[in-house]
């Protein structure tokens, strides 16, 4: 056999190994919160994905204004640094006493910002030691495959580039209780998504 042939027979060989990916960039869909007045905010994200992700160098900000914490849910890549600003007229504390990451600020003034690097995935409770009513969630994800629903419960997901495979869509939020949805891509693409979720206590975002 000689080199032409082999180079050829390489070529059909390598095109017939490469793992085919998705070609279609969203998978879109829908979800139904019952108990909910508002269906926005909710985390829909995939697993069984490649895990890499390569976080922003610039920080993701976490504001306090008119004692409210904006956004009330940050998701972000595994990574990433999250400043906190404190936009308010008045001192405020912020601080976490979840697992995937604790830390407490202390009371600081307005004008001051604390920056914290998220480096585990999870759920990040965020409090106010000075305002009780105030509560945020930073979501800590292990790839990029996710979104936030809108007001009216949509979401498009960023699918292009991944293998062609099954899947395990699922959801959270702090009010609502955990669903998963097995698909398979690219078919999945294709159709438009719906998950009903109920009122209840959310478990974890990974195990």
């Amino acid at each position: 056999m000689n080199s032409k042939r082999i180079l050829i027979f390489g070529l059909i060989f390598l095109m017939m190994t490469t793992t085919h990916v998705v070609a279609s960039d969203l998978l879109s869909g829908i979800v139904k919160a019952q108990g909910l007045r508002k269906p926005d905010n909710i985390l829909v994200y995939l697993t069984k994905t490649p895990d890499q992700i390569t976080p922003p160098q610039e920080a993701f900000v976490l504001d306090q204004n008119n004692l409210t914490f904006l956004p009330h849910t940050l998701v972000i890549p595994m990574g990433s640094t999250v400043a906190f600003p404190n936009n308010d007229k008045v001192d405020h504390n912020v601080f976490s006493l979840s697992r995937t990451k604790k830390f407490n600020f202390g009371s600081y003034k307005p004008g001051v910002s604390h920056n914290v690097i998220f480096d585990k995935p999870g759920i990040v409770e965020l409090r106010c030691d000075l305002h009780s009513e105030m509560i945020s969630y930073i979501l800590v994800m292990k790839n990029s495959y996710f979104a936030l629903t809108d007001k009216k419960g949509n979401f498009s997901i960023d699918v292009k580039g991944l293998a062609q495979g099954k899947y395990t869509l699922k959801t959270w939020h702090e009010k609502l209780t955990n669903s998963k949805l097995a698909l398979e891509l690219p078919a999945a693409v294709s159709q438009k998504a719906i998950i009903n979720l109920k009122r209840g206590a959310p478990g974890v975002l990974y195990k």
